[in-house]
């Protein structure tokens, strides 16, 4: 078993792979909501995990598709970024008043 302390939240995870694996695995995250909380006004935790995934998953596609050179990561690249600016809109607006 190992302890995982991540956006405020702590649990246990059981896996097979080697302990400094998912702490390496951890520590990339970590980075990337890292970059999250320093460009996206949300104390959020759980968005800030959504939009960290939404770039640990970007990256895979672009691993997948050979680089940053190729037309598809390029596309890929700016579907990404306006999906990341929609979010960030909708993460700075008020939410609407349902106390009517």
């Amino acid at each position: 078993m190992m302890r995982i302390d991540l956006l405020g939240t702590s649990f246990q995870v059981q896996s097979d792979e080697d302990p400094e694996y998912v702490e390496e695995i951890l520590e990339y995250y970590r980075a990337r909501i890292a970059e999250i909380e320093e460009t996206v006004a949300t104390g959020d935790p759980l968005k800030k995990a959504i939009l960290a995934a939404l770039l640990v998953t970007d990256e895979l596609f672009r691993c997948r598709s050979g680089g940053a050179g190729t037309a598809v990561a390029g596309e890929m690249e700016l579907i990404t970024r306006r999906l990341l600016e929609r979010l960030d809109d909708a993460l700075t607006e008020p939410e609407p008043d349902t106390d009517n």
